[in-house]
């Protein structure tokens, strides 16, 4: 069953770092996220209700009507367990509006025996990500109604997002804008916009353009051609919440910084992120989302 978690341990991680300069959030996020508080944000546990709380409040801080998702989710041939995703809204949900939802999945791998898994890159990064564009575009109105949801579950199966999607209708969303580890310190700086092959022609020049001299976006359908680069077999389309938008047929986009050598390591820590790249990164993602309100509709 979820419980609460106490309003004054809360009210003291929040307060831990006051929240200044726009720019300045991503880290205190991802700082407050990664305390030895959270435990690791494994999904069920004390630690992951906190971050959930934590999230909520952050939200509601901004000016947000939150809601919250609760579901069940098997761990097991006869157990189960609960996990809350929390949505993030201007106006109450308008199952009529063409919503563009961007999501990011908090919860992590908690704590195996005495090694605290802390999640910074995976997926700390995404949701202080996703803070910081409830943030900026509280103020830049979009012809959408944009939904800004914290999922759960991610790590143990995608679960999180399958209830998010199951609640959903569809023909009323644009797209989902995914949020998962954009926070790796690579020799050669580069963003991948990992997307549905449906909308590739419509947004890849608007996506390669966002390119500079400290960071080359690149925009790609080809799980093999992120193996061949990284030297992995997985299937990217499968490899975060995106995948849930994409079995119900609707077009997503997975932002990511790629491969991590942390990845679900206990050195997985704040201290190894380049907190200046990781600044840029999360611009040019606002700065695309920005310009969706001055493209043509081709899909949806």
């Amino acid at each position: 069953m979820l419980q609460r978690i106490n309003p004054t341990a809360l009210t003291l991680l929040l307060t831990i770092c006051p929240f200044d300069a726009l720019a300045n959030t991503l880290e205190q996020d991802i700082t407050s996220l990664t305390a030895t508080e959270f435990m690791g944000r494994k999904s069920g546990t004390p630690g992951a209700l906190l971050a959930g709380d934590y999230i909520t409040q952050r939200f509601t801080q901004l000016g947000y009507i939150v809601q919250e998702q609760v579901f069940s989710y098997s761990t097991g041939l006869f157990s189960t367990s609960k996990g809350r995703n929390i949505i993030a809204s201007q106006q109450e949900l308008c199952h009529q509006c063409r919503q563009v939802i961007i999501t990011a999945h908090y919860d992590h791998l908690g704590k195996k025996g005495f090694k605290l898994f802390p999640g910074a890159n995976d997926n700390a990064s995404g949701v202080a990500a996703l803070l910081y564009l409830a943030e900026y575009f509280f103020d830049h109105a979009l012809p959408y109604q944009l939904l800004f949801v914290a999922t759960d579950a991610e790590e143990n199966g995608l679960y999180g997002s399958q209830y998010l999607v199951s609640q959903l209708n569809p023909t009323h969303v644009k797209m989902n804008i995914n949020l998962d580890m954009l926070a790796v310190k690579p020799d050669h700086a580069k963003l991948y916009a990992f997307l549905d092959k449906s909308i590739k022609k419509q947004y890849q020049h608007n996506l390669e353009k966002l390119s500079d001299e400290r960071l080359t976006v690149k925009v790609t359908t080809s799980s093999l051609q992120l193996n061949r680069r990284f030297n992995t077999k997985i299937d990217w389309r499968k490899a975060s919440d995106h995948y849930s938008f994409a079995k119900a047929d609707i077009a997503f986009i997975y932002f990511a910084m790629g491969d991590d050598k942390h990845h679900h390591k206990s050195t997985d820590h704040i201290d190894n992120i380049d907190q200046g790249l990781y600044r840029h990164t999360v611009q040019k993602i606002t700065d695309f989302i920005d310009s969706l309100g001055s493209m043509p509709t081709q899909h949806k």
